[in-house]
């Protein structure tokens, strides 16, 4: 997001979907780009955990990008500490906001499908 402002905008007015382990606030984008930002709160874990879901999420979300036929400004949150969660549900909860938002999936990456 390109600045302060547009971080307040999308967490206070955006609409949001939740998934097992991840919760998506979005609103249409103002300038016709699709932007998100990840967040894992200091609560959550230590940093190489919050490091980690960021890495797991950002190819996730950017590779979706080019199926994505209206461009949103998003926040994903990681809701879920590190003790019960696993990269392969953190994936599947990526996967299941992406259904929910009739996002359709790009072709299957390392065997990862959004049937998982």
């Amino acid at each position: 997001m390109p600045n302060q402002p547009a971080y307040r905008t999308v967490a206070v007015q955006g609409k949001f979907v939740r998934a097992s382990s991840l919760t998506m606030r979005w609103i249409e984008s103002p300038d016709g780009f699709c932007r998100f930002c990840f967040l894992a709160k200091k609560k959550n874990g230590n940093a190489v955990y919050r490091n980690k879901c960021r890495r797991i999420l950002r190819p996730l979300f950017f590779g979706m990008v080019p199926n994505i036929q209206k461009p949103v400004w998003a926040m994903v949150v990681v809701t879920v500490g590190q003790q019960e969660l696993t990269s392969e549900k953190l994936r599947e909860s990526a996967y299941k906001i992406f259904r929910k938002m009739e996002w359709t999936c790009p072709e299957a990456v390392d065997g990862d499908a959004c049937e998982a």
